[in-house]
């Protein structure tokens, strides 16, 4: 977020600090008043990595992808469980990323993930225990605190325990080993809590950035894509770190999971909301229709996932979302310069509310309308979110 809304990675309840990124890089409290001087905002090049922990016997036990900032100091570690159901055509049977990982190596994980989060991942790394371990070292020792045991091995009688329930501080070598462990007979439903716990501690590593720097503070350069793993963890390290753990739902029913496998389908809404705060210059469009640039003025990450998804739905591609520091105003307002794009938003009504429309020449590379929601949006939800609403136009 713009400023830092919690003090410790694991009780991180608001939008990712991903989020600063649209404030520092395209358009700041004064970014309207300074469009005249800039022909066009350029969305910033997001540094986007890809973690792959391996098990034992080689089995995919934790995934997570890295954003880093556009300045290369902190980011945001994104977990995702690797029994994700792959994004497949309506003819191929359901399969989780880790089959992929099985066939086709780093390469056909990498493919999985990328099609499922409409993302271009910058590098790639698969990791062993030790491997994990040599790299998580700046980590240092962390302190944590499981929700249950992490087992290793086969079946549930025959595996050992690595990690104890409760809290502990645990060496970058434990960090790892927790990472890399797994249980085939055991659902990962009940891994990801201890692996949401343990990415944090390494989360908790990052540099906290001063409470009293203003977003206008933060620098604008943006980062060098840097596949190698040490880089990234360098870079990730040196700044705040925030972790996101997408949700996810287990697929039990016959007609979506029939090989009954251990799959699970990740909360759309929630996954691009993340990535569209984090690393926005990653994302690829997943249709022709207009792109749109979200702004949150409220501290409420679901009320930002609630309009991802409504404008998903609606097929519009939201390809940046960024927490404001201003107070929300009463009407959400609808930022355009094309007006072929105004056309298409007001048929956006009836699932986001009473719309303001303003006419602006501030331009932003890949953005056709910049969309701040108000108070009415959150009425409108508040009243069932389906019925039509009126527009009205502003001059700007």
């Amino acid at each position: 977020m713009i400023t830092a809304v919690a003090t410790s990675v694991a009780s991180l309840v608001a939008l990712p600090t991903g989020l600063v990124l649209g404030a520092n890089a395209l358009l700041n409290d004064t970014g309207g008043d300074k469009v005249d001087e800039i022909p066009a905002i350029a969305i910033p090049a997001s540094s986007l990595h890809l973690w792959a922990v391996a098990g034992a016997s080689n089995e995919l036990t934790a995934v997570a992808l890295v954003a880093l900032t556009p300045e290369g100091r902190g980011g945001t570690i994104i977990s995702i469980p690797a029994g994700s159901a792959a994004d497949v055509a309506a003819t191929e049977a359901p399969r989780r990323i880790a089959d992929s990982w099985t066939t086709g190596g780093l390469a056909g994980l990498r493919a999985d993930i990328e099609d499922l989060l409409n993302v271009t991942v910058n590098g790639a790394e698969d990791l062993t225990s030790a491997e994990l371990a040599t790299l998580l070292s700046p980590v240092g020792a962390q302190p944590v605190t499981l929700p249950q045991d992490v087992w290793d091995g086969g079946g549930s009688t025959e595996a050992a325990l690595v990690l104890p329930a409760g809290a502990a501080t645990l060496s970058p070598a434990q960090i790892a080993a927790g990472l890399a462990a797994a249980q085939v007979a055991v659902p990962e439903s009940y891994r990801l809590p201890q692996v949401k716990a343990l990415w944090g501690a390494v989360a908790r590593a990052g540099v906290e950035s001063d409470a009293t720097t203003t977003v206008t503070d933060a620098p604008t350069t943006t980062t060098v894509a840097t596949p190698d793993a040490s880089a990234v963890i360098t870079a990730l390290l040196s700044g705040r770190v925030d972790l996101w753990q997408i949700s996810s739902s287990r697929l039990v029913d016959a007609q979506r999971n029939p090989a009954g496998l251990d799959l699970y389908a990740l909360d759309g809404g929630e996954a691009l909301m993340v990535l569209a705060s984090t690393a926005p210059g990653a994302l690829t469009l997943s249709n022709t229709n207009i792109s749109l640039m979200i702004d949150i003025p409220f501290d409420d990450a679901s009320l930002a996932r609630e309009a991802v998804t409504r404008l998903a739905y609606l097929g519009a591609n939201v390809v940046v979302v960024r927490r404001t520091i201003d107070p929300p105003e009463e009407r959400t307002v609808v930022h355009y310069s094309d007006p072929l794009a105004r056309t298409e938003v007001e048929s956006y009504t009836s699932l986001l509310g009473p719309l303001e429309f303003v006419e602006t020449s501030e331009i932003i590379s890949g953005v056709d309308a910049r969309i701040v929601l108000g108070h009415d949006f959150t009425s409108h939800l508040g009243a069932g979110g389906g019925t039509a609403a009126t527009t009205t136009t502003v001059a700007g």
